[in-house]
C-alpha cells in the first residue's frame, strides 16, 4: 500500500511541477523561463538576460521552487506518521528520491524532449534563433543527469531531517 501511495504521489508531483513549468512556457517569453537551461549554442546567438528578465524569472520560479522542495519533504514526513512515527533513513531517502525521479523523467520526456526538442513550437524559440537550434537533446539529457545527483543529495538531507526530527 505504501508503494502505491508513493507512485501516486510521484505522478501527482511530477505532473504538477511539469504542468506549472508548461504554463510558464506558454505564458512568458523563453528569455525569462528558458534562458538558463537552453543549450550554449542558443545562448551564444542572443544577448544575455536583462536584469528585468532575471527578476521576473525569480518571481515566477519561487512558487515552483517552494512546491518542488516542499512536497517531497512533507510527503516524507507524512510517510513517517503513516509508519507510526518511525522511519528508516533508507525509506525516507527512497520516498523523496522517487518523487524527484518521477519529475525528472516527466520533465525530460515531455517538456525537454517532446515539446522543446521534437515539436519546438514558436513559444519556446528565443527571438534570434531558429527551431533547429533546439533539436539537440543531449544538452537536456546531461542537465538531467546532474539533476539526479542534486536530487539524491536533497533526498539524503530530507531523509536525515525527517528521520531525526
Amino acid at each position: 500500500m505504501i508503494f502505491v501511495d508513493i507512485v501516486l504521489q510521484g505522478l501527482f508531483y511530477a505532473f504538477a511541477c511539469a504542468g506549472y513549468l508548461f504554463l510558464v512556457e506558454i505564458t512568458f517569453s523563453p528569455r525569462v523561463w528558458g534562458y538558463q537551461d537552453y543549450p550554449r549554442a542558443v545562448k551564444e546567438r542572443v544577448p544575455p538576460q536583462t536584469r528585468r528578465e532575471k527578476t521576473l524569472a525569480a518571481v515566477i520560479g519561487l512558487p515552483w521552487l517552494v512546491f518542488f522542495l516542499g512536497f517531497p519533504l512533507v510527503s516524507t514526513y507524512m510517510l513517517k506518521i503513516q509508519l507510526g512515527g518511525d522511519i528508516s533513513l533508507i525509506v525516507a531517502f527512497l520516498n523523496s528520491f522517487t518523487l524527484f525521479s518521477f519529475f525528472n523523467v516527466v520533465d525530460l520526456v515531455l517538456l525537454d524532449w517532446l515539446v522543446i526538442s521534437k515539436i519546438t513550437p514558436n513559444f519556446v524559440i528565443i527571438p534570434g534563433t531558429q527551431a533547429r537550434d533546439y533539436k539537440n537533446l543531449s544538452e537536456h539529457y546531461r542537465g538531467h543527469i546532474w539533476g539526479i545527483v542534486g536530487m539524491a543529495l536533497l533526498s539524503l538531507v530530507f531523509a536525515v531531517t525527517v528521520s531525526v526530527f
